[in-house]
Order: C-alpha cells, then structure tokens, then sequence
C-alpha cells in the first residue's frame, strides 16, 4: 500500500446537514415553494454533485442557467452556516498522521468546487490541503463521480497503480467510482448516506488503513 486517497468532502467533514439547510435557505431566499427533508436529501445524495442534484430535481421546466444561479445561493448560506467552525469526522486525523508517519502518499480525490475546499479547509480545524500530495477538484475532469475518471486521473498523475492504493468514501455512488477504477475502496458512510449491507464499509478509518496496509507489507515481504 504505497497511497491513501480520501474520496469525497464527506469523507473528511459530515457536512450533508449543513448542505440541506442551505439548499433550504436558497430555496426560501427565491420564494421557490421547495423544501429538501432528512428523507429526502439522503436520497438525493445517491446523485453526486450538487448542481447535478439541483438540475435532476428541477428538470427542464425552469430558465437556462437558473440551476447554476441556485447552486451559487446555496453555497453562500453554506458558508455562513460553516463559519460557526466545522470538525474533522472521528478518526480522520489519527488516519491522515498514520499515514503521513509511515510515508503512505495522500490525496484528496474530490469532484467538489475549489470554491467549497476553501470553504472547507477555512472552517474546520485540523483539515489542511498541505496534508494531501495531490488535491482533485471538478476543474480537473470532465465527468463527475461515479464516473472513474478522477480516480484514473490521479493514479496517472501520481504514477501509481490501483494495486497500491486504498480509498476511502462516503457513499455507495462515491464508491463506485473508486471500484471501477479497480482500486480497493472502503466505505466510510456519513450520517445521510443511505448504505445497503456492504463488506468494505467501516467505522474506524485508521485501523482500517492499519489493516490494508500491514497486509500489503506482509504480502510485499512474502514476494520477496
């Protein structure tokens, strides 16, 4: 295991709560009669990407652009709503110093704005783009998530193969994108993530890391 790529922002921040609030909010600011519940957003998040989730829900009955026009209101509540701080989920910086103590590389394979890691990295303590050799945002490609592309993308430009890697994110969509890329990919899922049994979901992301890395090493030394 020479690398550790951390999927989503959900990885990293439970911040699905915050979103649907300024979805909410965005809605009301515009006086659409819309309102997203617990419910509703969990299934909501089967599609990644906000504007995408956005563009599903209002189809085609509304004016071009208007989708991107909402989405940019959504995300100034949102960081009014994150400026009151954000954490780390448990276990995220004991599983980013394991890595980093041990020389596992590190990136932070999103499809999110840059905008919104900023966002991110501004309000939550311990949450640093420096721990991270390569960050992916959606400038980087050109299809989202669970496409595989980003993944593909970022073993190219680290020059890794899937074999040396493990991911880790937050939805079984996210997760997908890894899979397909051929990568082994835990599922880390977020308090909104609507999960069905999976064998690669995990609750404690340092040991998981431990585990997949100590099997590397000790298969690593057996070749040898």
């Amino acid at each position: 295991m020479k690398a550790c790529f951390f999927g989503a922002i959900g990885v990293m921040v439970e911040s699905s709560r915050l979103q649907r609030q300024a979805y909410n909010f965005a809605f009301e600011e515009l006086g659409l009669d819309i309102y997203w519940n617990v419910a509703t957003y969990c299934k909501l998040l089967e599609v990644p990407g906000g504007l995408r989730r956005l563009e599903a829900v209002l189809g085609d009955d509304w004016p071009v652009g208007f989708a991107e026009e909402l989405h940019v209101i959504k995300q100034k509540h949102f960081e009014r709503l994150a400026s009151q701080g954000l954490s780390l989920r448990p276990g995220i910086r004991d599983a980013i110093d394991y890595c980093r103590g041990r020389g596992i590389r590190l990136a932070w394979i999103t499809t999110t704005t840059p905008e919104m890691l900023t966002t991110l990295c501004r309000h939550t303590a311990g949450l640093e783009l420096s721990d991270f050799e390569l960050v992916c945002t959606k400038e980087d490609i050109q299809k989202e998530k669970p496409d595989p592309e980003v993944y593909l993308s970022a073993l190219a430009r680290m020059n890794l193969s899937a074999a040396d890697v493990v991911a880790i994110e937050d939805t079984p969509a996210n997760q997908a994108s890894a899979l397909a890329a051929d990568l082994q990919c835990y599922l880390f899922p977020g308090e909104y993530a609507a999960i069905d049994h999976n064998l690669l979901t995990c609750r404690d992301v340092r040991s998981t890391i431990e585990s997949a890395f100590t099997r590397w090493r000790t298969g690593s030394e057996l070749a040898a």
